[in-house]
């Protein structure tokens, strides 16, 4: 057996436990989607759970979702809980634009209202918690609302201010290597509100993995239950039976489409190309310097215009600067007319590509779905994404090119954390770099298989653009 068939049949393998893990993860319970006062929520119990049980109303963060809150359903409704997973306004199913912490506060209220409604819910047994953004939310729908029993605030913004009187029995979780700017908003909700509060600290997580730590999901539950006087009926923790077969689903996807379609086809592999000389060269390292800078003004000028400041920022960032890279590729490349089967490789790449990324990202961690304006935000950050992918391989060539993307892009998360582009771009940083990466890997088999480079920008823009656009709120 060839190692190509190998890494088919391993894909495979690890695309069937990932799928058997996703459909596990949700044994045993029911989902329900609705609307309260306009806002999509999925409501999540155990499928033998007895009416009037305890409800907890779960709010995401920025650029989350009710779907990737969902690992806390999966504990909290096998501990015998009712669970709410708001989509709040501007984000996934909910196509209001994020106009302030006044929309979310409106928003959380109807869906208290919802929950305490409905006929399986005991409605003096509410409880909250929340994420990030959601975590200031959550505090102050509780201040608000005394009758709230408790409350669990996951990694509370620096921008949270302190509400008096403080929510009932409030916990406050934090990861280790979070920005310091939450670790110190959490200190200082801990030192406003003593009495009744608990500060808890998950060692080495980070800003997102802390909704994946046993730890949280342990500390939450308990916290709930003894402010409730609630028994659980299932000691059960479910913080990664989502995310960790996504994980291997993503791995086998991935898997498949190096082994299908980047294994060598009889033809040598290309020889590395020389360098740009000369005046080309000097071309080459002024656009890798003006390119940041017309990204950074490109990014400015979307951010404005665009119904959504971060993926707009990214739209122009990346626009702005591939136009730059592209310009001075056009003074070295002849464009030949594309063969027919290279058109073919090309469709496959972006139809398996994106769909290896999209679906484990959407089935085991948010939404990706792109609803309403989202769908034009992931084609314009497609396009743009494309023009850079493009105009860098074009000007510099593989493996090159790789250098190219570094250095031009290099200059986005370090404008993030010193003011000229949105602060939540750092913390996208990461994600962006991953996918990038995957694109960048497989780009490199399919050109060492002989597959023209451009074949594979596509895939790559869209395996970038789709899960970033899709989940970056509108406002």
């Amino acid at each position: 057996m060839s190692r190509w068939r190998v890494v088919v049949v391993l894909g495979l393998i690890l695309s069937a436990a990932g799928a058997f893990g996703l459909h596990q993860a949700g044994r045993g319970l029911r989902s329900e989607r609705t609307s309260a006062g306009g806002v999509p929520v999925e409501v999540v119990r155990a499928a033998d759970a007895a009416p009037r049980r305890p409800a907890v109303v779960v709010a995401h963060g920025y650029a989350g979702s009710g779907r990737l809150m969902r690992p806390f359903a999966d504990t909290l409704a096998r501990r015998g809980f009712v669970v709410a997973l708001p989509d709040l306004a501007g984000h996934a199913r909910n196509g209001r634009p994020l106009s302030g912490s006044g929309e979310i506060d409106a928003e959380m209220a109807a869906v208290v209202r919802y929950v305490r409604s409905r006929a399986d819910v005991d409605p003096a047994k509410v409880v909250l918690l929340g994420h990030s953004m959601g975590a200031a939310a959550v505090v102050r729908a509780g201040a608000a609302d005394q009758s709230i029993a408790a409350t669990v605030a996951i990694s509370l913004g620096d921008d949270a201010a302190p509400v008096r009187p403080g929510p009932r029995h409030l916990l406050l979780v934090v990861g280790g290597l979070e920005p310091a700017g939450i670790r110190d908003a959490t200190s200082k909700a801990l030192a406003a509100h003593p009495d009744g509060r608990r500060m808890v600290r998950v060692p080495l997580v980070e800003h997102a993995g802390v909704l994946f730590a046993d730890r949280t999901h342990r500390e939450a539950a308990h916290w709930l239950e003894d402010a409730l006087g609630h028994r659980p009926e299932r000691h059960v923790l479910a913080a990664k039976d989502r995310v960790v077969p996504a994980g291997l689903l993503l791995a086998g996807l991935v898997l498949m489409v190096a082994g299908v379609m980047v294994r060598p086809r009889g033809a040598p592999p290309p020889t590395v190309p020389a360098l740009p000389r000369g005046t080309d060269l000097w071309w080459l390292a002024g656009a890798v310097l003006a390119a940041p800078v017309a990204g950074l003004a490109g990014g400015a000028l979307a951010s404005r215009t665009l119904p959504s400041t971060v993926s707009g920022y990214l739209v122009g960032y990346a626009a702005g600067a591939g136009a730059v890279l592209a310009a001075v590729a056009c003074r070295r490349i002849t464009v030949a007319p594309p063969r027919p089967a290279a058109l073919v490789t090309c469709a496959g790449f972006t139809v398996a590509g994106t769909a290896a990324v999209a679906i484990p990202i959407h089935a085991g961690l948010t939404s990706v779905v792109p609803y309403g304006w989202h769908a034009w935000l992931v084609a314009l950050l497609a396009a743009a994404v494309a023009l850079l992918l493009g105009g860098a391989h074009a000007a510099a060539g593989p493996p090159y090119s790789v250098v190219v993307l570094a250095l031009v892009s290099a200059p986005l998360p370090v404008a993030a954390a010193a003011g000229p582009a949105p602060a939540f771009l750092a913390l996208v940083a990461p994600l962006v770099a991953a996918l990038a990466g995957l694109h960048l890997l497989l780009g490199g088999l399919a050109w060492r298989s002989g597959t023209p480079w451009w074949a594979t920008v596509p895939a790559g823009a869209l395996m970038l653009a789709w899960p970033v656009a899709a989940s970056l709120p509108i406002d």
